[in-house]
């Protein structure tokens, strides 16, 4: 089986001068607290259900059936990738719209721009064609009752879709905004998104 996958955090994104924002701030601390305390140890190894776990700021990909999950997604974005063609998959979990939003060395996979760029390097490597791919999107809640955290899921749902309509690839389904957090799976052999909220909503794309 072909290595799976390729950290977004191999591609960081150079030191930068300016003060980390407000939304930045935000995001990281409502991250900290929902992150598996096991997600630091991101290998492409399957877990014990058979799946690939990606973490927040991460992505992973696979050239075969094998499942790519990932949780924690309030106003971060998953977005799952496939080219029925090739058989090659992708999915990414980023936190932001873009780089310059943020101070510092990060993973690349921690915004949707340099996030996108990274994924689709190794998607292409796998065998991938982006243009001739599909996607499927979900997350960009407002987890707080604030315009602020709305202001960020909001945000990432425009980035998603811009990278994706510049990379050529259509947009199939989506389950975006709304106050709930969200966890995905994503099924290469028959193409579904599950994505199970945090009220206990089960949906299927």
């Amino acid at each position: 089986m072909t290595d799976k996958k390729r950290l977004g955090r191999d591609h960081s994104t150079p030191e930068r001068a300016e003060t980390p924002s407000t939304e930045d701030i935000t995001e990281e601390i409502i991250a900290t607290l929902r992150t598996d305390p096991d997600s630091a140890d991101r290998s492409s190894a399957p877990d014990d259900t058979g799946a690939i776990p990606v973490g927040i700021a991460d992505y992973a990909l696979t050239d075969d059936e094998t499942t790519l999950k990932t949780s924690g997604l309030g106003s971060c974005i998953g977005v799952a990738i496939h080219d029925d063609r090739a058989g090659v998959s992708g999915l990414l979990h980023f936190m932001l719209p873009a780089a310059a939003d943020a101070n510092g060395t990060h993973p690349d996979a921690k915004f949707a721009d340099t996030g996108f760029e990274s994924m689709l390097e190794s998607f292409r490597d796998l065998g991938g064609t982006p243009a001739r791919s599909w996607a499927k999107v979900a997350g960009g809640a407002a987890m707080l009752d604030t315009q602020l955290t709305a202001t960020i899921g909001e945000r990432n749902i425009e980035a998603v879709t811009t990278e994706l309509e510049a990379a050529h690839i259509q947009i199939r389904e989506t389950d975006v905004g709304g106050y709930h957090g969200r966890s995905l799976a994503f099924d290469p052999s028959t193409g579904t998104l599950t994505v199970t909220s945090a009220n206990g909503d089960v949906r299927q794309l």
